[in-house]
C-alpha cells in the first residue's frame, strides 16, 4: 500500500553536505571504565569573505555543544584558553603555548561565504607530534550549517573512538500530544521534533532497521493490532505481519533482512521471525508461558526475550534459529525490555526495585548487573548507535517522557509535550 493520505512524508532535514526537573540521583555509567577523554582546544573559527558569513554562527554554537557533548571529547577550559598568546607569525610556538595549558589537540578552522554557501574549513593538530591528525572542506547551504557542525563532531568522536558521534542521530517514539499514540522523530537532542503518522489510532513499539530506512511499528488502524513497516523518508507503508491476536515488539536483525516480534491470541504470547521481503513467519518459541520484547543481538546470532516461564517476567536468551534457550536476569524479580548494547556484552533492560520500575545493565562478560536508583519509574531503555549512551523514559516530572543520558551518565529531559513513551534510536536515515 503506498502513499496512505494518514501518513506523513518526514522531510529529510539532514541532507548530507557536499564533502526538568532536577534531583539528586545516581547516574547511568554506559560508558566503559576508564575511558580517556582527549583535551581539545577550539578557538573561534577565523571568519573570511565578509564579518558574518551565512549559518557561521550557528554552526559555530552547534559544534561547540556537540563537542561538549562528546564522550571521548573534553574541550579545554576556557580559563585556560585565555592564557594563550597567538603569534600568527609563528604558528609552531603557538601551538606549544597551548599544549602548555593541557590541551592535547588543537582544532582549527575558517568560515567563509559563497553567495547562500556556507565553506569550513578546519584541521585538527596533535599537538604531542605536531601532525595533522584530521582535515576536512565541507560546503553547503547556510540553513544546513547545523548538519555540517554535526558532521564534523561525528567525524572527531570516530577519530578517537573508531565509531562515529551520535550527532547526526535520529530517535522515534510514540507520542500523545496529538490525542492520539501517534510516531514521531525528533534529533538525539530532543530538537525538531516531527510527526510521521496522522492514523488518530494506536501506534507502538517503533524499532528501526540498522540502515535507517524502516520503521516497524504496531498499529491499530485496522482494528487488529498489525505489524507494519514504514518508510520514514517517503511515507510509504506496508503490512509485514497479521497473525491471529497482538502483533507487537518488532526487532530488526543486524543485517536487516529479518524481524523478530512476539505475536498471539488468548493469552499466549510467542516470538516470531518474519522476512522484511515477505513471507510466512516462523515460530520460535512454543509454550504455555507469554515470551515478548525479542531483541536481536548484534552478533545476529542470539535473540534475548521476555518470559514468564519462571512465573514473573525474566528475561531469557535463545539462538536465531529457537534453540538453546536459557535464562540472563537471575537476580530480578521482575525484568522486561531487553536493549542489547552495540558491543553485544551489556543488556539494559527494566527492572523492579524497592516498588519502582529501574533500569538495569547486565555485562554478560562478568554476569554482574548494575540498578540504578532514581527518581520515579524508570523503564524502556535504548542505547545510543555508540553505545556510550542511554534513552530511557521516566515519569519522575509527571507525566511519561524521554530522557538521554550524556556521557557522564547524567539523564537530561528531551520531550515536553504530552506524554512520550518507548524510545527507538537509529544512527542516521538514509
Amino acid at each position: 500500500m503506498r502513499n496512505l493520505t494518514s501518513t506523513v512524508v518526514f522531510s529529510l532535514a539532514i541532507a548530507s553536505p557536499v564533502v526538568g526537573h532536577a534531583q539528586e540521583e545516581l547516574y547511568l555509567h554506559v560508558t566503559s571504565p576508564g575511558l580517556q577523554r582527549v583535551v581539545v582546544a577550539a578557538p573561534d573559527f577565523e571568519r573570511r569573505a565578509g564579518s558574518d558569513p551565512p549559518g557561521s554562527a550557528e554552526f559555530a554554537s552547534t559544534l561547540r555543544k556537540d563537542l561538549g557533548e562528546a564522550v571521548a571529547i573534553t574541550l579545554l577550559p576556557d580559563d585556560r584558553a585565555r592564557l594563550v598568546e597567538v603569534d600568527p607569525t609563528n604558528q609552531g610556538l603557538t601551538r606549544q603555548r597551548w599544549r602548555a595549558v593541557g590541551a592535547q589537540f588543537l582544532l582549527q578552522g575558517s568560515l567563509a561565504g559563497a553567495g547562500s554557501q556556507l565553506v569550513v574549513e578546519v584541521r585538527l593538530f596533535d599537538l604531542a607530534s605536531g601532525e595533522v591528525a584530521y582535515s576536512k572542506r565541507l560546503q553547503s547551504g547556510a540553513p544546513l550549517a547545523p548538519t555540517m557542525a554535526h558532521t564534523l563532531a561525528n567525524d572527531l568522536v570516530h577519530l578517537f573512538t573508531g565509531r562515529p558521534g551520535p550527532f547526526l542521530s535520529r530517535i522515534a517514539f510514540v507520542s500523545d500530544r496529538s490525542g492520539s499514540k501517534e510516531l514521531w522523530i525528533m534529533r538525539w537532542d530532543g530538537a525538531d521534533p516531527q510527526q510521521l503518522t496522522t492514523h488518530r489510532s494506536i501506534a507502538l513499539g517503533p524499532a528501526w532497521s540498522p540502515d535507517g530506512q524502516w520503521l516497524a511499528f504496531t498499529s491499530f488502524l485496522r482494528g487488529n493490532p498489525q505489524l507494519l513497516l514504514l518508510r520514514p523518508t517517503e511515507g510509504y507503508l506496508k503490512p509485514v505481519a497479521a497473525l491471529p491476536g497482538v502483533n507487537t515488539s518488532a526487532s530488526f536483525s543486524p543485517d536487516g533482512a529479518r524481524i523478530a516480534f512476539a505475536a498471539g491470541a488468548d493469552g499466549n504470547t510467542d516470538i516470531y521471525v518474519v522476512p522484511v521481503a515477505g513471507g510466512t513467519p516462523e515460530r520460535l518459541t512454543s509454550s504455555r508461558a507469554i515470551d515478548t520484547q525479542p531483541a536481536w543481538a548484534p552478533n545476529g546470532r542470539q535473540i534475548a526475550f521476555t518470559s514468564t516461564a519462571a512465573g514473573a517476567p525474566q528475561v531469557f536468551l535463545m539462538d536465531a534459529e529457537g534453540s538453546n534457550i536459557r535464562r540472563l536476569t537471575l537476580g530480578d524479580t521482575f525484568a522486561d525490555e531487553a536493549a542489547w548494547a552495540p558491543d553485544g556484552v551489556r543488556l539494559a533492560y527494566t527492572s523492579f526495585v524497592a516498588d519502582r520500575f529501574q533500569i538495569a545493565i547486565l555485562d554478560l562478560r562478568t554476569n554482574t548487573r548494575s540498578v540504578v536508583g532514581a527518581a520515579g519509574n524508570n523503564e524502556s531503555p535504548c542505547w545510543s548507535p555508540d553505545g556510550t549512551m542511554l534513552a530511557f523514559v521516566s515519569d519522575r516530572s509527571g507525566r511519561k517522557q524521554i530522557y538521554v543520558t550524556d556521557p557522564a551518565g547524567k539523564p537530561r529531559q528531551v520531550t515536553i509535550d504530552g506524554n512520550n513513551l518507548q524510545p527507538a534510536w537509529v544512527a542516521q536515515l538514509q
